[in-house]
């Protein structure tokens, strides 16, 4: 496998963690994870660090409740 590289696993995955994985999101909303990426561009909750993005759940949240609740 020369020339391929590959990368580690996280040792650990907080969930909570001040930012969240897509992944993460869903399965704490209960909503697809298509769901979740399209609700957090819209409400601009995204982080981008290099390659690796993550949520910012307070601020997800937040936009759900004021748009869709009664």
């Amino acid at each position: 496998m020369k020339g391929k590289v590959f990368m580690n696993p996280l040792k650990t995955n907080n969930p909570k963690g001040r930012l969240l994985t897509y992944q993460q999101v869903a399965e704490n909303s209960n909503l697809g994870i298509n769901t979740v990426m399209r609700l957090a561009k819209e409400s601009n909750s995204i982080v981008r660090i290099g390659r690796t993005v993550r949520v910012n759940p307070e601020k997800f949240y937040e936009y759900i409740l004021a748009k869709y609740s009664e």
